[in-house]
């Protein structure tokens, strides 16, 4: 208000307006604390604990950012290590280098004396460094980018396995043995692995009670009738049967209202085995081999709250897709879920493009499967 210059000269003669010619570089990953993040998401397998990450952390903080081969022998004091590392002991600082030496992460460029320096020439040139090398973190890279890859394998693996175990307290707490039933209680309170996880499934489904009634009212609701063959075959003229067993078949863009519809493609037809061949990860979470679309539709229903999508979520993708459309989306998200950053938002656009243009969920399911197969075999090459 009280500059003589007009506002819009003044904006006209501003440095920022005037160099146009200045280009804001690009940011490039650094490759420091990829690393680190790497280490941090496979801790676990590599036996650290959270101060390894805080040494480790420290550590790479002396490392220049270009990340030179040359350059990557910590020369610090354990004084100034402890100032990195967010003011911790030095015994521990200690003990958690020798852990991080131990699981390869780092090696040791001992000096006569025993301490870390640099030898430089008259042209400041350095001809020797003794410290600590981190040499051997960034020389396993790849084996750190494949670990975590598994680690979060297993994560979605385990996360499904304690949905199952939760379901079959919730349906089966009154005929559970009490000592069976107290042991997967604690299960859930505690790390452990996928295949003890599997195990305690396996004992649980052994206390379970026959319900081949269940089993059969649930099938019929979702499986073809006498009548019809598993697998669909197009026909010119549409066949209409009126009873609730088996429903009308529709075209690709109007079968999505039907709740209950089987129907899963037109163009494209697939079979129950070759839906578990693709759908390789929720398979392998699955008590036994899926024989019907009813074991597939179950399958999908236990496994839906291990990526993230809530009960109501699939009631929604069910009245778009049909039980056994939203079924095949379920199992596609799970297998493509290292590719899907927001699951519920996914299932719900495909269950919006049901509603309104239609969808072939056959392709669909295709599409996301073969793709987290070419992305495995990707990282298998690489």
């Amino acid at each position: 208000m009280s500059s003589p210059v007009q506002r819009h000269v003044r904006r006209t003669n501003s440095s920022y307006l005037n160099d146009r010619s200045t280009v804001t570089p690009v940011k490039t990953e650094d490759a420091r604390w990829s690393l680190l993040d790497l280490v941090r998401r496979c801790r676990k397998p590599l036996g650290l604990r959270d101060r390894d990450i805080a040494v480790l952390r420290g550590l790479l903080s002396f490392v220049p950012q270009s990340a030179d081969p040359n350059s990557l022998v910590v020369f610090a004091s354990n004084r100034a290590l402890i100032e990195r590392c967010d003011g911790i002991d030095e015994r521990t600082l200690r003990r958690r280098l020798t852990n991080l030496k131990a699981n390869g992460l780092l090696a040791r460029k001992s000096s006569p004396n025993g301490k870390r320096y640099r030898v430089q020439d008259e042209c400041a040139e350095a001809k020797l460094t003794y410290g600590i090398d981190l040499a051997p973190l960034f020389g396993i890279r790849n084996h750190l980018i494949a670990l975590a890859e598994e680690c979060s394998r297993e994560e979605v693996r385990c996360k499904a396995l304690r949905s199952v175990i939760r379901d079959i307290l919730y349906h089966s707490a009154a005929t559970t043995q009490p000592a069976l039933h107290d042991l997967a209680c604690r299960s859930l309170r505690r790390s452990l692995s996928s295949d003890q996880l599997a195990g305690l499934i396996q004992e649980l489904q052994k206390n379970l009670p026959q319900t081949d009634t269940e089993t059969a009212s649930v099938a019929d609701a979702v499986t073809v009738s006498d009548r019809q063959n598993d697998r669909h075959i197009q026909r010119s003229k549409k066949e209409n049967y009126e009873s609730e067993v088996a429903p009308e078949k529709v075209s690709t863009a109007n079968r999505s209202g039907d709740p209950g519809s089987t129907d899963v493609g037109q163009t494209n037809d697939i079979s129950v085995s070759e839906c578990m061949a693709l759908a390789k990860n929720a398979a392998s979470f699955a008590s036994e081999t899926a024989k019907d679309w009813g074991d597939v539709v179950r399958l999908s229903d236990t496994l839906a709250p291990a990526v993230g999508l809530a009960k109501t979520d699939v009631e929604t993708a069910r009245k778009a897709m049909g039980a056994l459309g939203s079924a095949l989306a379920i199992l596609g998200i799970i297998e493509a879920f290292d590719r899907i950053r927001q699951p519920r938002a996914y299932l719900q656009a495909l269950a919006n493009r049901a509603a309104s243009e239609g969808i072939d969920f056959v392709r669909m399911f295709r599409s996301l499967t073969n793709c987290s197969a070419a992305s495995a075999r990707r990282m298998t090459i690489a």
